[in-house]
């Protein structure tokens, strides 16, 4: 490697020596950048960001389905979906699009409005919001079938535990900064984390997308 000798470099050793880091000064990186309490705030994000994907994921799943199960017999609809409200003008627009043309197909219409509404008046983070949007869809006996999906054979209280924990973990970090709550303090403090932590939370979140993937597209 060869650079101008008045240009200043940052050099970073990797754990154990086994890797190595050459950087140009101009970049505006330097050694405390690699430090752990600057790169656990990645850890930390890891962690928010599988519980946005978990939200994400229910919100586009129960779009996916409510049509078809709305196309069903109306005593065949789940009765938590019944209940989600429409704005009046959509059902207007939708009726009108009937109206002008036979063939057309408004039920496009009211499933955006449909989305917009779960958008609005739901979110799917903590155990009580996973088990609305099972009954939005219609899942009956929704834990049981979940801790039948999951690796390692849990138990559907096991199941949810974990849920919860990873959950108020995200929370802490979102709502709290991750900072320990002291009464007086002369410094303030983070909780503890490793990329061990970080990653057991991320996985697990993984795995339980899969499950309800599984559940809800049996």
């Amino acid at each position: 490697m060869h650079w101008p000798r008045r240009e200043n470099i940052v050099r970073i050793d990797g754990k154990d020596k086994n890797s190595l880091l050459i950087l140009r000064e101009t970049l505006g990186i330097s050694r405390e950048h690699f430090s752990h309490e600057y790169a656990s705030e990645l850890l930390r994000s890891s962690i928010v960001c599988s519980i946005s994907a978990l939200d994400r994921y229910m919100h586009d799943v129960v779009v996916d389905r409510c049509w078809a199960l709305l196309s069903q017999a109306e005593k065949d609809v789940p009765k938590e979906l019944k209940k989600v409200r429409l704005p009046v003008l959509a059902t207007k627009k939708a009726l009108e699009k009937l109206k002008s043309n036979p063939n057309s197909r408004p039920g496009t219409l009211v499933k955006k409005e449909i989305q917009k509404a779960i958008h609005i008046d739901f979110t799917f983070q903590k155990k009580s919001d996973i088990e609305k949007g099972a009954k939005l869809l219609g899942v009956s006996d929704f834990w049981r079938k979940m801790a039948a999906e999951m690796p390692g054979g849990p138990s559907p209280g096991e199941v949810q535990e974990e849920l919860t924990r990873i959950t108020k973990r995200r929370n802490q970090i979102v709502h709290e900064s991750d900072l320990i709550l002291k009464t007086s303090a002369k410094e303030i403090s983070q909780r503890e984390i490793s990329g061990s932590d970080a990653q057991d939370a991320v996985m697990w979140i993984s795995s339980f997308v899969e499950a309800l993937d599984s559940v809800f597209y049996p």
